[in-house]
């Protein structure tokens, strides 16, 4: 591996897809907020977005490397993660931390520059992160909450650049589904590598027995529940339910989402989970210009 190429892959930009969430307010405020044809409103919009996107970016790689200068020994010993830079020795701590400030300063001046309070959540990312890193992730169900809080820190992002109030369901969505993504990746951790030291994260062994299992169907119970009644109840969504038409999507994403959790050797790393599954990034992309559809054809 080259130097650059080491430092690319310190950024984990395959991490990047989660920060595509800041998006998700204006998606579905179509035809509510903005239509196709207010071209101004639509480019500020999507300027402040794609500037956002790029802010956290920069600001989630400042804190994957934190993670893997913190986790480089056990890191070392993991059958993956042992090739990662920091772990391998490519890049060194000093390096390493160098980038990460960098990094950090730059996402979070970024983000200050688009909006005052884009800076403050991007400061709130950052401490919970802080948090997570220094202790919490050893804390069983406190760790797998404050990883979902991000996914949540994202959206109300989105939210704030568009100027809008999304329904209360779009949260309570976006939570449900980001705990069942990380109760998955606890459970395809215990099921690849089991609850022993061999494990490489140490709050495993509390997760381990049916308990695991449970939470992940709570979590996916609770995202299929949530986000069928955030088509019915939210107030910015068609009055005459035909949202309803994208839940069967939802559902099969969720139940092949699971069928790969206990199928496929790579189900610890939901990104690559979603790109390397065709049926279920198939699903994704139908799911999106069905959504987009429904919204535009109902704001006509």
């Amino acid at each position: 591996m080259n130097t650059f190429y080491a430092y690319i892959s310190c950024l984990r930009p395959r991490q990047w897809i989660k920060n595509f969430l800041i998006f998700v307010p204006f998606l579905f405020t179509i035809s509510d907020v903005w239509s196709p044809g207010d071209f101004n409103i639509v480019t500020d919009m999507l300027v402040k977005l794609g500037l956002a996107f790029i802010a956290f970016c920069l600001t989630v790689s400042s804190v994957y490397i934190l993670n893997d200068l913190k986790d480089k020994k056990n890191d070392a010993k993991h059958p993956y993660k042992k090739y990662r830079p920091v772990a391998s020795g490519q890049v060194s701590a000093s390096m390493g931390v160098g980038l990460m400030l960098a990094l950090c300063l730059i996402g979070i001046s970024l983000m200050w520059y688009i909006d005052v309070l884009l800076g403050g959540m991007g400061i709130l990312y950052i401490c919970l992160n802080l948090l997570y890193s220094f202790g919490a992730k050893n804390i069983v169900l406190l760790d797998a909450f404050l990883v979902a809080s991000g996914y949540i820190v994202r959206t109300a992002a989105g939210a704030v650049l568009i100027g809008v109030m999304p329904s209360p369901w779009l949260y309570i969505v976006t939570a449900c589904a980001a705990l069942f993504i990380v109760f998955g990746r606890r459970y395809a951790e215990l099921r690849l590598y089991g609850d022993t030291e061999g494990s490489y994260r140490g709050v495993l062994k509390q997760y381990s027995g049916p308990l695991i299992s449970q939470l992940v169907n709570i979590t996916a119970a609770a995202s299929l529940l949530s986000y069928t009644l955030y088509t019915i109840e939210a107030d910015n969504l068609p009055s005459d339910h035909s949202m309803l038409v994208t839940v069967p999507m939802v559902a099969f994403g969720l139940f092949r989402y699971l069928y790969l959790l206990n199928n496929s050797d790579v189900s610890e790393s939901p990104e690559r989970l979603i790109f390397q599954d065709v049926p279920l990034l198939s699903t994704c992309a139908v799911w999106l210009v069905t959504a987009i559809l429904v919204l535009w054809i109902n704001g006509v």
